[in-house]
Protein backbone atom coordinates (compact mmCIF):
# COMPACT_ATOMS: atom_id res chain seq x y z
CA UNK A 1 0.00 0.00 0.00
CA UNK A 2 1.30 3.47 -0.84
CA UNK A 3 1.84 5.61 2.22
CA UNK A 4 0.14 8.46 0.36
CA UNK A 5 -3.12 6.52 0.70
CA UNK A 6 -2.91 6.79 4.50
CA UNK A 7 -4.19 9.83 6.39
CA UNK A 8 -1.93 12.56 7.72
CA UNK A 9 -2.22 13.85 11.27
CA UNK A 10 -4.61 16.78 11.43
CA UNK A 11 -1.91 19.11 12.75
CA UNK A 12 0.21 18.44 9.65
CA UNK A 13 -2.79 19.16 7.39
CA UNK A 14 -3.64 22.33 9.30
CA UNK A 15 -0.02 23.52 9.24
CA UNK A 16 0.23 23.05 5.47
CA UNK A 17 -3.03 24.93 4.88
CA UNK A 18 -1.96 27.67 7.28
CA UNK A 19 1.35 28.16 5.48
CA UNK A 20 -0.46 28.37 2.13
CA UNK A 21 -2.86 30.99 3.48
CA UNK A 22 -0.04 33.05 4.97
CA UNK A 23 1.82 32.99 1.66
CA UNK A 24 -1.17 34.24 -0.37
CA UNK A 25 -1.16 38.07 -0.64
CA UNK A 26 -4.93 38.07 -1.20
CA UNK A 27 -5.65 36.39 2.15
CA UNK A 28 -5.71 38.25 5.47
CA UNK A 29 -5.82 36.10 8.60
CA UNK A 30 -7.49 37.61 11.65
CA UNK A 31 -6.80 35.89 14.96
CA UNK A 32 -9.13 35.49 17.96
CA UNK A 33 -12.11 37.28 16.43
CA UNK A 34 -15.44 35.85 17.53
CA UNK A 35 -18.14 36.47 14.92
CA UNK A 36 -21.41 37.06 16.75
CA UNK A 37 -23.69 38.12 13.89
CA UNK A 38 -23.88 38.15 10.11
CA UNK A 39 -26.25 39.85 7.70
CA UNK A 40 -26.72 41.30 4.24
CA UNK A 41 -28.48 43.94 2.20
CA UNK A 42 -29.03 44.45 -1.52
CA UNK A 43 -25.39 45.24 -2.25
CA UNK A 44 -23.20 43.45 0.30
CA UNK A 45 -22.89 40.94 3.15
CA UNK A 46 -21.25 41.57 6.50
CA UNK A 47 -19.91 39.86 9.61
CA UNK A 48 -19.69 41.55 13.02
CA UNK A 49 -17.64 40.41 16.00
CA UNK A 50 -18.72 40.54 19.61
CA UNK A 51 -16.37 43.53 20.02
CA UNK A 52 -18.22 45.45 17.28
CA UNK A 53 -15.68 45.13 14.47
CA UNK A 54 -17.36 44.64 11.08
CA UNK A 55 -16.17 43.24 7.75
CA UNK A 56 -18.13 43.82 4.53
CA UNK A 57 -17.84 42.00 1.19
CA UNK A 58 -19.78 40.99 -1.91
CA UNK A 59 -20.42 37.52 -0.43
CA UNK A 60 -19.96 35.88 2.95
CA UNK A 61 -18.98 32.20 3.20
CA UNK A 62 -19.55 30.46 6.51
CA UNK A 63 -17.09 27.63 7.15
CA UNK A 64 -17.54 27.95 10.90
CA UNK A 65 -18.18 24.36 11.91
CA UNK A 66 -21.08 22.39 13.33
CA UNK A 67 -22.02 25.22 15.76
CA UNK A 68 -22.15 27.67 12.86
CA UNK A 69 -23.21 31.26 13.53
CA UNK A 70 -23.68 31.82 9.80
CA UNK A 71 -26.17 28.93 9.60
CA UNK A 72 -28.54 30.91 11.83
CA UNK A 73 -28.82 33.47 9.03
CA UNK A 74 -29.07 30.95 6.19
CA UNK A 75 -31.78 28.76 7.75
CA UNK A 76 -33.38 30.53 10.69
CA UNK A 77 -35.87 27.70 11.30
CA UNK A 78 -33.18 25.00 11.58
CA UNK A 79 -30.04 26.67 12.92
CA UNK A 80 -28.64 23.84 15.05
CA UNK A 81 -26.97 20.50 14.37
CA UNK A 82 -28.45 17.54 16.27
CA UNK A 83 -26.66 15.26 18.73
CA UNK A 84 -26.17 11.85 17.10
CA UNK A 85 -26.51 9.94 20.37
CA UNK A 86 -22.90 8.97 21.03
CA UNK A 87 -19.42 10.32 21.62
CA UNK A 88 -16.10 9.41 20.06
CA UNK A 89 -13.09 9.28 22.37
CA UNK A 90 -10.24 10.50 20.18
CA UNK A 91 -6.53 9.91 20.65
CA UNK A 92 -3.20 9.60 18.90
CA UNK A 93 -0.64 7.06 20.07
CA UNK A 94 2.77 5.70 19.18
CA UNK A 95 2.65 2.65 16.93
CA UNK A 96 4.70 -0.17 18.53
CA UNK A 97 7.99 -0.47 16.64
CA UNK A 98 7.43 -4.18 15.96
CA UNK A 99 4.32 -3.31 13.95
CA UNK A 100 5.68 -0.39 11.94
CA UNK A 101 5.66 -1.24 8.28
CA UNK A 102 3.13 -4.02 8.86
CA UNK A 103 -0.12 -2.08 9.09
CA UNK A 104 -2.60 -1.32 6.37
CA UNK A 105 -5.21 1.36 6.09
CA UNK A 106 -7.99 2.27 8.51
CA UNK A 107 -9.63 -0.63 10.32
CA UNK A 108 -12.65 -1.12 12.61
CA UNK A 109 -13.24 -3.42 15.56
CA UNK A 110 -16.46 -4.09 17.46
CA UNK A 111 -17.03 -5.08 21.07
CA UNK A 112 -20.55 -5.40 22.43
CA UNK A 113 -22.24 -2.12 21.41
CA UNK A 114 -19.06 -0.10 20.89
CA UNK A 115 -16.55 0.29 18.07
CA UNK A 116 -12.87 1.18 17.74
CA UNK A 117 -11.61 2.83 14.53
CA UNK A 118 -7.84 2.92 14.01
CA UNK A 119 -5.91 4.67 11.25
CA UNK A 120 -2.11 4.75 10.86
CA UNK A 121 -0.83 8.31 10.36
CA UNK A 122 1.91 9.63 8.09
CA UNK A 123 4.13 12.20 9.77
CA UNK A 124 5.86 15.15 8.10
CA UNK A 125 8.81 12.93 7.09
CA UNK A 126 6.45 10.43 5.39
CA UNK A 127 7.03 7.81 8.09
CA UNK A 128 4.30 5.87 9.87
CA UNK A 129 5.17 5.89 13.56
CA UNK A 130 1.82 6.88 15.08
CA UNK A 131 -1.81 5.98 14.72
CA UNK A 132 -5.00 7.85 15.38
CA UNK A 133 -7.99 6.14 16.93
CA UNK A 134 -11.59 6.81 17.79
CA UNK A 135 -13.66 4.82 20.27
CA UNK A 136 -17.36 5.15 19.36
CA UNK A 137 -19.29 5.03 22.61
CA UNK A 138 -23.11 5.35 23.01
CA UNK A 139 -23.10 4.53 26.74
CA UNK A 140 -22.12 7.89 28.25
CA UNK A 141 -24.99 10.15 27.22
CA UNK A 142 -26.01 10.92 30.81
CA UNK A 143 -22.48 12.10 31.61
CA UNK A 144 -22.29 14.54 28.71
CA UNK A 145 -25.73 15.93 29.46
CA UNK A 146 -24.74 16.35 33.10
CA UNK A 147 -21.57 18.34 32.35
CA UNK A 148 -23.39 20.52 29.83
CA UNK A 149 -21.70 19.34 26.64
CA UNK A 150 -25.06 18.20 25.24
CA UNK A 151 -28.32 20.10 25.81
CA UNK A 152 -31.78 19.89 24.28
CA UNK A 153 -30.75 17.36 21.65
CA UNK A 154 -27.76 19.32 20.34
CA UNK A 155 -24.04 19.46 20.99
CA UNK A 156 -23.12 22.62 22.86
CA UNK A 157 -19.36 22.06 23.03
CA UNK A 158 -16.56 19.54 23.28
CA UNK A 159 -15.84 19.14 27.00
CA UNK A 160 -12.44 19.89 28.47
CA UNK A 161 -10.41 16.93 29.68
CA UNK A 162 -10.73 18.21 33.26
CA UNK A 163 -14.54 18.05 33.09
CA UNK A 164 -14.60 14.28 32.67
CA UNK A 165 -14.33 12.58 36.10
CA UNK A 166 -11.12 10.71 36.83
CA UNK A 167 -13.13 7.58 37.53
CA UNK A 168 -14.47 7.59 33.96
CA UNK A 169 -10.93 7.55 32.56
CA UNK A 170 -10.00 4.67 34.86
CA UNK A 171 -13.09 2.73 33.85
CA UNK A 172 -12.43 3.31 30.15
CA UNK A 173 -8.83 2.15 30.56
CA UNK A 174 -10.03 -1.06 32.25
CA UNK A 175 -12.63 -1.63 29.53
CA UNK A 176 -10.04 -1.07 26.80
CA UNK A 177 -7.88 -3.78 28.29
CA UNK A 178 -10.64 -6.31 27.85
CA UNK A 179 -12.21 -5.06 24.64
CA UNK A 180 -9.40 -4.43 22.17
CA UNK A 181 -6.38 -6.30 20.91
CA UNK A 182 -2.78 -5.52 20.07
CA UNK A 183 -1.14 -3.60 18.53
CA UNK A 184 -3.77 -1.07 19.62
CA UNK A 185 -4.84 -2.13 23.12
CA UNK A 186 -1.91 -1.02 25.29
CA UNK A 187 -1.70 2.35 23.59
CA UNK A 188 -5.40 3.03 24.11
CA UNK A 189 -5.18 1.91 27.75
CA UNK A 190 -2.20 4.21 28.32
CA UNK A 191 -3.95 7.18 26.71
CA UNK A 192 -6.91 6.87 29.08
CA UNK A 193 -4.69 6.42 32.12
CA UNK A 194 -2.74 9.54 31.17
CA UNK A 195 -5.93 11.44 30.17
CA UNK A 196 -4.59 12.08 26.68
CA UNK A 197 -8.02 11.61 25.14
CA UNK A 198 -10.63 14.06 23.83
CA UNK A 199 -14.29 13.13 24.21
CA UNK A 200 -16.15 14.47 21.18
CA UNK A 201 -19.97 14.38 21.14
CA UNK A 202 -20.99 13.80 17.51
CA UNK A 203 -23.24 16.32 15.79
CA UNK A 204 -25.10 15.86 12.50
CA UNK A 205 -26.80 18.41 10.28
CA UNK A 206 -28.89 17.49 7.23
CA UNK A 207 -29.25 20.71 5.22
CA UNK A 208 -32.38 21.91 3.49
CA UNK A 209 -30.55 24.90 2.08
CA UNK A 210 -26.98 26.23 2.22
CA UNK A 211 -27.45 29.63 0.56
CA UNK A 212 -29.44 32.73 1.40
CA UNK A 213 -28.79 35.57 -1.01
CA UNK A 214 -25.15 36.64 -0.59
CA UNK A 215 -24.44 34.23 2.28
CA UNK A 216 -23.46 30.56 1.86
CA UNK A 217 -22.34 27.64 4.03
CA UNK A 218 -19.65 25.04 3.44
CA UNK A 219 -17.98 22.25 5.36
CA UNK A 220 -19.45 21.19 8.70
CA UNK A 221 -21.50 24.39 8.84
CA UNK A 222 -23.39 23.11 5.80
CA UNK A 223 -23.39 19.35 6.39
CA UNK A 224 -22.03 18.09 9.71
CA UNK A 225 -21.74 14.31 9.51
CA UNK A 226 -20.52 11.42 11.61
CA UNK A 227 -16.79 10.66 11.19
CA UNK A 228 -17.90 7.15 10.27
CA UNK A 229 -18.56 8.47 6.74
CA UNK A 230 -14.84 9.17 6.43
CA UNK A 231 -15.71 12.05 4.13
CA UNK A 232 -16.12 15.22 6.19
CA UNK A 233 -12.85 16.82 5.09
CA UNK A 234 -13.26 15.56 1.54
CA UNK A 235 -16.74 17.07 1.29
CA UNK A 236 -15.53 20.40 2.66
CA UNK A 237 -12.80 20.49 0.01
CA UNK A 238 -15.42 19.70 -2.64
CA UNK A 239 -17.51 22.64 -1.40
CA UNK A 240 -14.53 24.99 -1.55
CA UNK A 241 -13.50 23.73 -4.99
CA UNK A 242 -16.98 24.26 -6.40
CA UNK A 243 -17.07 27.82 -5.08
CA UNK A 244 -13.56 28.58 -6.28
CA UNK A 245 -14.45 27.46 -9.79
CA UNK A 246 -17.71 29.44 -9.90
CA UNK A 247 -16.82 32.78 -8.31
CA UNK A 248 -14.02 34.26 -10.47
CA UNK A 249 -15.37 36.62 -13.11
CA UNK A 250 -18.97 36.04 -12.14
CA UNK A 251 -21.37 38.80 -13.12
CA UNK A 252 -23.64 38.21 -10.12
CA UNK A 253 -22.44 36.78 -6.76
CA UNK A 254 -26.00 35.83 -5.88
CA UNK A 255 -26.39 33.78 -9.06
CA UNK A 256 -23.08 32.01 -8.38
CA UNK A 257 -24.17 31.00 -4.89
CA UNK A 258 -27.47 29.72 -6.24
CA UNK A 259 -25.51 27.57 -8.71
CA UNK A 260 -23.28 26.36 -5.87
CA UNK A 261 -26.28 25.21 -3.86
CA UNK A 262 -27.77 23.50 -6.89
CA UNK A 263 -24.54 21.64 -7.61
CA UNK A 264 -23.68 20.58 -4.07
CA UNK A 265 -26.84 20.21 -1.98
CA UNK A 266 -27.91 16.76 -3.17
CA UNK A 267 -24.47 15.26 -2.44
CA UNK A 268 -24.33 16.97 0.97
CA UNK A 269 -27.67 15.43 1.89
CA UNK A 270 -26.68 12.01 0.58
CA UNK A 271 -23.51 11.92 2.70
CA UNK A 272 -25.21 13.10 5.88
CA UNK A 273 -28.18 10.75 5.40
CA UNK A 274 -25.86 7.79 4.98
CA UNK A 275 -24.10 8.69 8.21
CA UNK A 276 -27.40 9.15 10.03
CA UNK A 277 -28.40 5.60 9.12
CA UNK A 278 -25.29 4.35 10.89
CA UNK A 279 -25.82 6.67 13.86
CA UNK A 280 -29.39 5.58 14.44
CA UNK A 281 -28.45 1.92 14.27
CA UNK A 282 -25.39 2.39 16.48
CA UNK A 283 -26.94 4.60 19.16
CA UNK A 284 -30.33 2.87 19.18
CA UNK A 285 -32.14 6.20 18.63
Amino acid sequence: MSQMSLPHAWWDVYSALRRAAEADPLITLVERAHVAEVGQDSSSAWARTDSGETWTADVLLGADGYRSVVRRHVDTERPHAAYAGYVVWLGQSELPSAHRGHVGGPDFFSHENEMLAVYPLIDSSEEVTRFGWGWFDPTRNDLFHRIGAVEDGRVVRTPRVSEVPEGVYREMADRAGGAWHEPWRDAVVRAFREREVIATPIAEYLPRRVVAGRVALLGDAAHAQTPMTGAGFEEAVSDATALAEMLPGAASPVTVLERYELSRLADMRRRVSGGQAFSRSFSGV
